[in-house]
């Protein structure tokens, strides 16, 4: 496996999107013990396992992947058009 550091701006902001998915998903994790019903605490662990491997993998495929454009998607070649 390689790691590669081309479009390094939308490799961090997918970084960034990951690492927000991995703490979003160890919160959860935590308050599912202090939750007021288990149905409740069920779902909120489970809720946490799910954004934990969203953002393994997307901090995994943000910089494993060569080619960004199939995982996420590109900026537009011009944001504004002369006319």
């Amino acid at each position: 496996m390689r790691i590669h550091t081309s479009g390094l701006g939308t490799r961090l902001a997918g970084s960034a999107l990951g690492i927000g998915f991995a703490i979003i998903g160890v919160f959860a994790m935590l308050v599912s013990g202090d939750a007021p019903d288990a149905i409740v605490g069920d779902r909120s662990l489970w809720l946490g396992i799910t954004f934990l491997i969203a953002g393994v993998s997307a901090l995994a495929m943000t910089w494993l992947v060569s080619d960004l454009s199939n995982v996420w998607c590109r900026p537009p070649r011009r944001f504004f058009r002369s006319k």
